[in-house]
């Protein structure tokens, strides 16, 4: 594995060591997209080289939490990106919060299924 992969792969795997999962060292040294089925998790993750920077990017779906979508560069740093939102309570007429709601969550599940994060 390459020095720069390092960085990515030691922070994935920080953030879940608590349930135990690690990065697939084949899909680092191949850089190619996949998905993990762990714990309860669905990991999908890609990666992009942006700035001539390698990254991984990964969209962590949980059903007991709060999706996760971030970037990890090959120097460690991390960016947060938007995830879908958990859905509103039902009401019989669509307000303008849940209009920005579904919105939201239209152009982020196009964005995300076009990476082939989704």
């Amino acid at each position: 594995m390459s020095r720069n992969m390092d960085a990515i792969t030691n922070e994935f795997n920080r953030y879940f060591s608590k349930w135990k999962i690690t990065f697939p060292e084949e899909n680092i040294q191949k850089r190619q997209k996949g998905s993990i089925f762990q714990a309860g998790w669905k990991i999908n993750f890609i990666f992009g080289i942006k700035d001539n920077a390698e990254y991984l990017e990964y969209y962590a779906i949980h059903r007991m939490t709060n999706d996760r979508h971030m970037i990890i560069y090959e120097n460690g740093e991390k960016e947060h990106l938007e995830c879908l939102e958990p859905p509103l309570e039902y009401s019989p007429a669509i307000d303008e919060r849940q209009r920005e709601h579904n919105k939201h969550n239209r152009r982020v599940r196009e964005e995300l299924s076009y990476k082939g994060l989704l």
